[in-house]
């Protein structure tokens, strides 16, 4: 099974690294292939003998975030005996992968640059509604079961949700006096909360006997 609780950074070769912390840096339109070539230290023909274009490393860059996401948000989901384990462990590895590589996730933002024709990015697209849609079965299984109360439409309140999750990528900083387990623990009770998640029953006294 995958350790979806891991900080460990999502592997990637020298040229997908460099470029995920140039589009960090300087955005898709103000990133060169030469700059990407010049921080990874290769030439230009080898990082082209890889890579097509600038399109096609961002898209790279994408399709590994997105699969690192979806990986670790289906065994997150797999590992939770409960529906309110499963969505508090969804929500918690949405917040892990926002944290651990604050580069690669903010580089998903640059998904705009890529033309929607692309059958990449169509793969793209096709996992993040992967991810989205596990999340939401949880969601409609917790509240059919009466796990989770609430109001609205649930498309909407993942939606906010999620948006919730994606932006401690924009605060959170390493090597601060939280760590990503400690923001992911804070996310998973705001949202548990979000959803009127079900508290446990208060176990029974024990009779002392006479």
């Amino acid at each position: 099974m995958t350790d979806w609780r891991t900080t460990d950074p999502v592997p990637l070769t020298p040229i997908l690294a460099a470029a995920k912390a140039a589009f960090h840096a300087r955005g898709f339109h103000g990133t060169s292939t030469r700059d990407i070539a010049s921080r990874a230290g290769v030439s230009l023909p080898t990082l082209y003998y890889h890579h097509d274009n600038k399109e096609g490393i961002l898209l790279a860059v994408l399709l590994t975030a997105m699969d690192s996401a979806l990986r670790r948000v289906t065994a997150a989901i797999d590992d939770g005996d409960t529906v309110i384990e499963q969505f508090s462990n969804g929500i918690e590895a949405v917040v892990l992968h926002m944290t651990t590589d604050r580069e690669l996730a903010t580089s998903e933002d640059e998904i705009r640059y890529i033309e929607s024709d692309n059958p990449l990015r169509h793969k793209y697209i096709g996992m993040r509604t992967t991810l989205q849609d596990q999340l939401e079965d949880v969601l409609l299984r917790g509240l059919y079961a009466g796990d989770f109360q609430f109001d609205g439409d649930v498309k909407n309140l993942l939606r906010y949700l999620l948006g919730a999750c994606r932006s401690a990528a924009d605060w959170y900083r390493p090597g601060g006096e939280l760590t990503p387990a400690d923001v992911a623990a804070s996310y998973v009770e705001t949202s548990l909360r979000a959803v009127g998640a079900r508290q446990p029953a208060e176990p029974l006294p024990i009779s002392q006997e006479q």
